[in-house]
């Protein structure tokens, strides 16, 4: 029958039957030739429910397994576009696929565009993971169904700053480009410690600071020798709400998923 492991973060919340959305997905590609044996081990590192586009990631790695295992080959660009049926958006999908910078969007026709670029080779991000959940759902709730021009216009000219600072490694108009009015604003009183987070200006070698996805988790972009420092300032400012968080200095993968065997 269906045997299903999981080892690593937050391994007592992946489901170990045939809820499990890894295994899901590989069905959905792999179809009626599976058979009735199969064993499946999930090593995870992705903190759930955190903003880090962990079913994302479950989507891409049952699609991609179910693509080696038929030997189908597919390419990441057919798998990406049925990630994002999938998905609903290909914003962490395609990121999870191809790595690096991506940026990405689905046509009116259904396809899906997305573009890799080159991520700073000096530059570290750092993900400071709150100790609670917040519901994907929730943060949605909490925006606005209309708004301002003015907000709009303000978001989409710093979404083209802030490709340029990350393509061009310009840490002095990232700062300036990860400031946000569309979501940010709305979900800060979900997040105790966020307002304080975002306003952080006067940490050495810090570039900027912007929620991760929904939420709660923050993400900052910073020199790999301030790193830990800059996850210190963070997580104090969550344990000064009494919330109690981690900070990950991580290196960016320009991989993105790969299949070993």
């Amino acid at each position: 029958g269906l045997r299903i492991s999981a080892s690593g973060t937050d391994a007592a919340e992946i489901p170990q039957d045939e809820s499990n959305l890894v295994w899901r997905t590989f069905l959905k590609l792999a179809g009626e030739s599976v058979g009735s044996n199969f064993e499946l081990e999930i090593a995870n590192e992705i903190p759930l429910g955190r903003g880090l586009g962990s079913s994302a990631a479950a989507i891409v790695a049952g699609l991609v397994l179910a693509d080696a295992w038929s030997r189908s080959g597919r390419g990441k660009q057919r798998l990406i576009e049925i990630a994002t049926g999938l998905e609903g958006h290909p914003d962490n999908v395609a990121a999870a696929a191809l790595g690096g910078l991506v940026a990405s969007c689905q046509a009116e026709d259904g396809s899906v565009l997305a573009v890799k670029s080159a991520f700073p080779a000096d530059w570290r991000v750092v993900l400071v993971v709150p100790s609670f959940q917040l519901a994907t759902e929730a943060a949605r709730a909490a925006l606005p169904s209309q708004y301002a021009r003015r907000d709009v216009v303000f978001n989409v000219q710093r979404v083209a700053l802030l490709l340029s600072a990350l393509q061009n490694a310009r840490p002095e108009a990232l700062r300036e480009a990860m400031r946000d009015r569309l979501h940010q604003p709305y979900r800060a009183p979900l997040v105790p410690g966020l307002a304080e987070v975002l306003s952080l200006e006067d940490v050495p070698g810090m570039f900027g600071v912007a929620l991760s996805g929904a939420g709660p988790s923050a993400v900052a972009f910073c020199t790999v020798a301030a790193a830990e420092a800059v996850g210190r300032r963070i997580v104090d400012c969550f344990g000064a709400k009494g919330i109690r968080a981690e900070a990950m200095p991580l290196p960016v993968d320009h991989d993105g998923v790969t299949v070993e065997g």
